[in-house]
């Protein structure tokens, strides 16, 4: 299973609260796989589809696109966009034969994954030859504001295990863990590059308290009396408030990309 699990309400609410901290990135990580009229493509990890959903608007071709998630929950709200092939599975244990596809993209996939090695192997395995890897990974956690903030307030009001998917979600952040891996897959050319943009949000208190929504910890968070929400919020946006300019939040995130060929 993977370390990033949701149910409830909290894939809708991950999509509407999560989708600014990666959009940012969706459209570069869609470029850097120079997606060609008719390949075969495949989002792994695809959660609700942010990617997927993005492909043909950014790349300005026509593809077939498939998408892979372990969570039905989550595909179930990927399932409202017609067009493309959604399918319940394990990337270690993709369901695909070999060299099926002309590209695999994985956003923010790779580092929740019980065994990476396994996960990039499979990835590589259902690529056919010449084609392109593009994923990202979030950079170190020590460099991300927002989110430093939001794990001081789950462990102040929910408990310091209730963090602890945070700190798996920012584990693989060096270019070495990334070639690494990408070498040990059999996969060329690998590149690995590191990007930092700002994610704006109208209001960082609704941003904290809407993010808990759409986390493993959604249940402990809804637990809480109204007022202890109210009270994380602000306690995060205390945090933040030398990332807030007149039009909200503005604070730094970083993403680290990897592109490959097989």
């Amino acid at each position: 299973m993977s370390g990033y699990q949701l149910s409830g309400d909290a894939p809708k609410a991950y999509t509407h609260y999560l989708y600014p901290l990666m959009a940012p990135f969706t459209d570069e990580l869609i470029r850097d796989a120079r997606c060609e009229e008719g390949d075969r493509v495949l989002d792994v990890a695809c959660g609700t589809g942010f990617v997927a959903k993005r492909i043909a608007a950014v790349s300005g071709v026509q593809c077939k696109i498939s998408g892979l998630d372990l969570n039905e929950p989550m595909l179930n709200v990927a399932r409202q966009e017609p067009g493309i092939e959604w399918y319940l599975g394990s990337v270690a244990e993709m369901p695909f034969p070999d060299k099926s596809f002309d590209v695999v993209l994985c956003q923010q996939g790779l580092q929740y994954f019980p065994d990476r090695q396994a996960a990039i192997r499979e990835m590589a395995r259902v690529l056919a030859p010449g084609g392109r890897l593009s994923l990202n990974v979030w950079g170190a956690l020590e460099r991300q504001p927002v989110i430093l903030a939001l794990g001081d307030a789950i462990k102040k009001f929910l408990g310091p295990t209730a963090a602890e998917w945070m700190t798996l979600a920012y584990s693989l952040n060096t270019a070495e863990e990334l070639h690494s891996l990408a070498r040990d897959a059999g996969l060329k050319q690998a590149k690995v590059r590191f990007e930092t943009r700002t994610i704006r949000y109208p209001d960082a208190a609704a941003l904290a308290t809407g993010f808990m929504q759409a986390t493993p910890a959604a249940g402990l968070f809804a637990a809480l009396a109204d007022d202890d929400k109210a009270k994380f919020g602000a306690h995060v946006a205390e945090q933040v408030k030398g990332y807030i300019d007149d039009a909200g939040l503005a604070v730094p995130q970083e993403n680290h990309f990897l592109l490959a060929v097989r």
